[in-house]
């Protein structure tokens, strides 16, 4: 197989079978992942996680659907699931049905508190991106950063205009911060061009329509439910936080009954 671009293995599996996973995993972020949930799966599984072009700018959603899809369809497997975290539910289910087109059986589709992106998660992200960098900001920068973002997020004219706000704002706020500090600046451009990435993904899938996608799915949900996870045509309560949802033994569970295979260790 030759060197992937658009996914990265998490678990090379022994079979012919495949599992496509979609998210945005950064290091370092304080919500689970599916590094977290691939070890208690069947090992025989290969499991693969998207991943995301260097800048993502001016990239549409066909263009990441297209990136994904080519790749799983060249590598001759059977892609037997496809999962979907948070806003790349809305991706996976793109997915599940382009596979779809080209399988005699549909993969099977499971998301994790689904989500559409919208300006008020986005701030929410933002706010978590902030409070990572507690140890080098003040409790007034901080502060300073979220006032601003608000005030962002009430003049900026669409998503995308309120997501570039919101990475001039993190390098003015956090630029000051690594001066006084003496940190290497090119850590801080690497954080601001992971955000930067992480917005235009947001925005591409907000090109994307997944309601007809979601209404085949099973939605695993945490003690957070999403509006998304009541478009399913499954729904699994899972008694955890939303952060923990791909930690838990019992997503594990869940996802191992409906992929048709588990492995408890």
């Amino acid at each position: 197989m030759s060197r992937l671009t658009g996914w990265k293995v998490l678990n090379e599996g022994r079979g012919t079978d495949l599992v496509l996973a979609v998210d945005f995993a950064t290091t370092g972020r304080s919500d689970s992942s599916f590094t977290d949930l691939v070890p208690r799966l069947d090992p025989h599984l290969a499991v693969w996680e998207t991943r995301q072009p260097d800048t993502g700018d001016g990239m549409s959603a066909r263009d990441y659907i297209d990136l994904w899809v080519r790749e799983a369809e060249d590598s001759g497997r059977t892609v037997r699931a496809v999962l979907g975290y948070c806003a790349g539910s809305v991706f996976a289910g793109e997915i599940a049905a382009r596979v779809a087109g080209w399988q005699a059986r549909p993969p099977r589709f499971v998301m994790f508190d689904p989500e559409v992106p919208s300006p008020a998660g986005l701030d929410r992200d933002f706010a978590a991106m902030m409070n990572q960098f507690a140890s080098v900001l003040s409790a007034d920068e901080v502060s300073a950063a979220r006032q601003a973002a608000q005030t962002a997020r009430a003049g900026a004219p669409d998503f995308a205009a309120f997501g570039a706000e919101l990475v001039r704002i993190f390098r003015e706020q956090a630029g000051a911060a690594f001066a006084r500090e003496e940190l290497d600046t090119e850590l801080l451009e690497e954080f601001a061009a992971v955000f930067r990435s992480f917005v235009s993904y947001l925005d591409a899938a907000r090109q994307i329509e997944p309601a007809a996608a979601w209404r085949t799915a099973t939605a695993v949900s945490s003690r957070q439910p999403t509006e998304g996870a009541l478009l399913a045509a499954r729904t699994v309560e899972v008694p955890v936080d939303h952060v923990d949802i791909l930690r838990s033994a019992r997503t594990a569970e869940v996802v191992g009954e409906i992929v048709g295979s588990y492995a408890s260790s």
